[in-house]
């Protein structure tokens, strides 16, 4: 943690001080207490005692009882759809009203703590028009990182979304195409998905050259790859592949079983600095995947952690029925369940360890001079009780005070 400031950074203009009774910075293992984040602009000038501060006349309000801790980050949401439909039977809505609607979800997910997301697709490019709105501060949401389209085979998992490549040529166009749209991440669909009928979720989508091609490829034009992947051997070629992230894998092999881990994979994904989000969202809770599966798949993430696999904090938020894309918090104590985490472990998969995996470690998810001035102030402490995430009493989004909106609880299911 930063705590060296001076007092000339203390008496920069404008510059303000925020404090909880603890403070938690994105990364450390412990709180610490009587300690101030100075802002200035949309930036952290540091970190000092709240002593120091108002020795150079800055005016510093305490909250006590509450703790300061890095804004939350969602590393799979899917800002165009709305949870109250089925994935592929979304209404096709006129511009307008879609982009309203879009608004509305992302300023839910401010107001809730969540201060980063990445949109890992759609059938459009209207997710990047309100990243770009949000990072001109026209309106107020989290900063996004945006995927496009992904790429995916014909007939292949969500291929309604205009990424279909029955080639590799076709595949490099649609890279292509998501580049010149200014997407931030390129997405590939490794294997079928539950959602898309007639597709296959245990079997690689694309061979493992072809896959390889678009990594490569991807790389190349300034982007790395995330990789849907449901079945053991859409992982494997996932990691094989190089892509930075493997969404979801859930291992499912044969007759629909979940948490088919092959150890030899996972070793790889140590090697290769592979990141696994495995969208365990708050719905989890309620083990809809059955309990079989759900405690397989639990030792899979438990195995996942023991061997060193950083596991980063996703929802899967518009593609899951009944999941508000502000529940993020409920989804970190699920996967905090689920894999057996430190509540402070589950914490930095929902920030510096989530931020990391994004590229985005120079930027934001950890409390650090120069970075965003990103900050979530909770009611109670999360690094004991993850419970906390749930009670937000302010958000600094980029530097700007929202009032804060508690996330929804989760759902009854019959």
């Amino acid at each position: 943690m930063d705590s060296s400031l001076s007092g000339e950074d203390l008496q920069l203009q404008d510059a303000w001080a925020l404090a909880g009774e603890w403070l938690w910075d994105g990364n450390s293992d412990i709180c610490q207490q009587e300690l101030c984040v100075v802002i200035q602009g949309d930036r952290i000038q540091g970190v000092c005692s709240c002593e120091e501060a108002r020795r150079f006349g800055m005016a510093v309000k305490v909250h006590h009882g509450c703790c300061l801790l890095p804004g939350l980050i969602d590393a799979h949401v899917h800002m165009e759809f709305d949870e109250t439909y089925p994935l592929h039977q979304q209404p096709e809505l006129p511009r307008e009203k879609l982009v309203a609607t879009m608004e509305q979800r992302a300023n839910r997910m401010v107001r809730s703590g969540i201060t980063t997301a990445r949109d890992l697709g759609g059938r459009n490019f209207v997710s990047l028009e309100l990243r770009d709105a949000i990072s001109a501060r026209k309106i107020i949401g989290p900063r996004l990182l945006c995927a496009g389209q992904p790429i995916t085979v014909p007939g292949g998992h969500c291929h309604q979304w205009g990424g279909v490549a029955a080639t590799l040529t076709e595949a490099r166009a649609v890279v292509e195409r998501q580049v010149s749209e200014n997407t931030d991440w390129i997405k590939v669909m490794a294997t079928g998905g539950m959602r898309t009928p007639g597709t296959d979720i245990t079997k690689a989508q694309f061979q493992h050259s072809d896959l390889e091609e678009i990594v490569k490829h991807s790389n190349a034009c300034g982007r790395y790859v995330a990789a849907h992947a449901h079945g053991t051997a859409g992982v494997a070629a996932a990691v094989a592949a190089g892509c930075r992230t493997v969404e979801h894998c859930t291992w499912i092999g044969d007759g629909g079983l979940w948490g088919c881990l092959d150890e030899a994979v996972v070793q790889q994904m140590v090697t290769r600095g592979t990141f696994v989000s495995p969208t365990a969202h708050a719905n989890w809770r309620y083990r809809p995947m059955g309990d079989r599966n759900y405690k397989r798949m639990c030792s899979a993430l438990q195995q996942l952690r023991q061997a060193g696999v950083p596991l980063i904090a996703s929802s899967d938020a518009g593609a899951i029925p009944r999941l508000s894309h502000n529940a993020l918090a409920g989804g970190v104590e699920v996967l905090a369940a689920m894999a057996d985490l430190t509540p402070i472990e589950a914490l930095r998969s929902a920030t510096s360890t989530c931020a990391e995996a994004l590229g985005l470690g120079t930027v934001c998810g950890r409390i650090a001079a120069g970075l965003a001035a990103d900050l979530l102030l909770v009611d109670g402490n999360p690094t004991t009780d993850l419970s906390a995430l749930r009670r937000p009493r302010m958000i600094v989004a980029c530097g700007r005070c929202i009032e804060p909106e508690a996330p929804p609880p989760p759902p009854r299911w019959n």
